[in-house]
């Protein structure tokens, strides 16, 4: 059942609050360099002091989105005059507990904006771009979190562009008022068409900052990879013969939810007519809900959800479906892409599988322990509590389940849990992306000095230092094997973005997932070396969530 696993992506966003803290405005060593884009002058200043990349902060992609503009398609950024500074982050989008995640940063909805690093303005040939959607559940999260630095990255010769999107209620509530003033006939996903907008606005604008317009990368994180999943198979990311893609490869991080039952006809509100219905318990008209502060907002989202789905303690949706009615963890939130007809027009699923998205370089990978970050979550303390829960929860595959996550004594639950909860929710996700794709396919399984301390394994967002060449920053928590291994995945990460092949010298055995049943991935972790991910992993899952959208056809035991 569906509404567990979202549970586990919330909880990440509580859990990551640590990391996610806003990153400091570096201090200018230098004077600030003035770029021309189509709305106007920018000026940037150097990333560190008398370095080399330039850093361009807070440049609005698309106009704010209040007032009248709240809950509608993003609109284009109006032109300035003069010169605008650029040396600041900017505000982080309205959410849930946002004063505590940045404490540093203001909130606001006007934050419709992306930063920006490059190498050289006048490159001898144009830079490969990166542009990276962060993770947090698609209620919490900002272009600004401290782990984003694209300093590492761009030294290494990519323009590295980090965005901010419409978060939580803001990004995601439709309501019939909404449905009707759209000429589409649709509403909700806002916050996916931001993410379209600021690539938009990339390859409109990244020549000037040295940066080749044809050559874009996205990659993101938890709900970024995940939003990057539903980018793939949007019509108004893919384009048309006159307008190209809004990029030209995609690299997700621990995607989630793209291969879960199909949410749209499974969960008690994905399909557009269901949370259209959470939108009316919020406010019955829309003009009602544009008047109000965006405070009032989010007190009126959480109230409703809880009354509709009873408490979860965060503002988030708790949900009791039928047949789960004693199970008081069974949790979701109305807060998610879902199927509109319009930005994603037809089951996620369905979609991958009979080709109806992008065709572009893929590259797509998880964490070994991704569900270390959610276990303590779960009810099961006892083996008879974890056998029940396993069968309830995963109906009608439960039974087959349980043979291969067993937990005959309570020492054992933790364990079998962060192994189903990683294959379950990340796992199999990225195993039928990399096949609907011919994506390469790549797992982390480094463990940290810190993370062995604390027993936490490859965790959820574990990689993320490493891609983003952060360890030398945390003397602390890594050593020489974890600078080796992020020199090797941010070399790895750039020869994709450079080529769409992430091949090192050393791993030609690494090829694409294809239709012949081997599933080569590359394993990053204390060495690496591609390995062989076993068929029999996904058997069950297979049956359970057929790719398909078909029912699911367990065999009995």
């Amino acid at each position: 059942m569906r509404p567990l696993f979202v549970s586990y992506l919330l909880a990440a966003a509580s859990l990551l609050t640590p990391a996610i803290a806003a990153a400091q405005d570096e201090a200018p060593g230098e004077a600030k360099t003035v770029v021309r884009v189509a709305q106007g002058d920018l000026a940037g200043i150097p990333a560190q002091p008398y370095s080399p990349i330039l850093v361009f902060k807070a440049i609005p992609y698309a106009a704010p989105p209040t007032g009248d503009l709240r809950w509608r398609e993003p609109q284009p950024p109006a032109s300035w005059n003069g010169v605008r500074d650029a040396t600041h982050y900017g505000a982080v989008c309205t959410q849930v507990d946002g004063s505590i995640h940045f404490p540093h940063s203001t909130m606001s909805e006007d934050c419709l904006t992306l930063n920006l690093w490059t190498p050289s303005l006048k490159p001898v040939a144009p830079a490969p771009v990166m542009v990276y959607i962060h993770g947090g559940g698609f209620v919490v999260g900002s272009a600004s979190d401290s782990p984003l630095n694209g300093n590492a990255l761009a030294t290494r010769g990519a323009v590295v562009v980090s965005i901010n999107y419409r978060l939580g209620v803001f990004g995601f509530l439709a309501h019939p008022d909404l449905t009707r003033e759209s000429p589409h006939h649709a509403s909700g996903n806002y916050g996916l068409m931001d993410q379209i907008a600021a690539l938009r606005w990339v390859r409109q604008n990244i020549a000037a900052f040295g940066g080749d317009a044809r050559n874009i990368t996205v990659f993101g994180e938890s709900a970024g990879a995940t939003s990057i999943g539903y980018l793939l198979v949007s019509p108004l990311a893919a384009g048309n013969g006159n307008t190209p893609p809004a990029f030209d490869k995609a690299i997700l991080e621990s995607p989630s939810d793209l291969f879960t039952p199909d949410s749209e006809l499974h969960a008690p509100y994905r399909g557009l007519t269901n949370m259209e219905a959470v939108g009316t318990a919020i406010a019955p008209t829309i003009a009602e809900l544009r008047q109000l502060p965006a405070g009032e907002v989010m007190a009126r989202a959480t109230a409703a959800t809880n009354k509709l789905f009873g408490p979860s303690g965060s503002g988030h949706a708790r949900l009791r479906p039928e047949g789960h009615t004693q199970n008081p963890t069974v949790v979701d939130t109305p807060w998610w892409a879902f199927v509109d007809g319009y930005v994603v027009p037809d089951q996620h699923a369905r979609l991958f599988t009979e080709n109806r998205g992008l065709r572009i370089p893929v590259l797509v990978g998880t964490n070994t322990d991704e569900g270390t970050s959610f276990v303590n979550s779960l009810p099961a303390k006892t083996a008879q509590q974890w056998q029940e829960y396993v069968t309830q929860t995963f109906s009608p595959c439960g039974k087959q389940l349980l043979d291969l996550y067993s937990a005959p004594v309570p020492e054992k639950i933790h364990a079998a849990s962060d192994h189903l909860v990683t294959d379950a929710l990340f796992l199999y996700g990225a195993f039928e992306t990399a096949r609907a794709e011919h994506a390469f396919l790549y797992r982390f399984t480094r463990i940290g000095p810190e993370s062995a301390k604390a027993n936490t394994g490859a965790f959820h967002t574990a990689e993320l230092d490493y891609v983003f060449g952060l360890t030398h920053a945390h003397p602390e928590r890594y050593d020489s094997t974890d600078h080796r291994l992020s020199d090797k995945m941010m070399t790895a990460w750039l020869h994709f973005a450079r080529t769409g092949d992430p091949r090192l010298m050393e791993s030609t055995e690494w090829t694409r997932i294809g239709s012949n049943g081997e599933t080569p991935y590359m394993e990053f972790g204390d060495t690496v070396t591609v390995k062989d991910l076993p068929d029999t992993t996904f058997r069950v899952f297979e049956q359970l969530w057929p790719p398909s959208g078909k029912a699911s056809s367990c065999p009995s035991k």
